[in-house]
């Protein structure tokens, strides 16, 4: 019997890849059913369509599990204000200069 390996970069050691004919360890994502969007109206059809909605409006799924993504969306808007107020204070400064 062939046994593989990999390694692992957090123990710095060599561990073997045991693979398993187990059925539940693999899943199949089905497509979503059309729902309204409550955003604007928006009929979203499919999984993909929702995906590049999201992207489109700047949104994010609520999970209140998945911290990562809400303190992701938070980081963005926050960046987006820094930039703003630093774009004002130059417009600001640039006028003072000409004016």
């Amino acid at each position: 019997m062939k046994r593989t390996f990999r390694y692992d970069p957090l123990s710095g050691q060599m561990i073997e890849v045991i693979w398993s004919d187990d059925p539940r360890l693999h899943s199949v994502v089905g497509e979503i059913e059309p729902f309204i969007s409550p955003r604007d109206g928006t009929v979203i059809r499919s999984r993909a369509h929702m995906r590049d909605y999201m992207e489109r409006h700047n949104l994010v799924h609520f999970d209140p599990t998945n911290k990562g993504e809400s303190d992701r969306y938070a980081q963005s808007h926050g960046d987006r204000a820094l930039r703003e107020q630093l774009w004002e204070r130059v417009d600001k400064m640039m006028r003072k200069r000409h004016g």
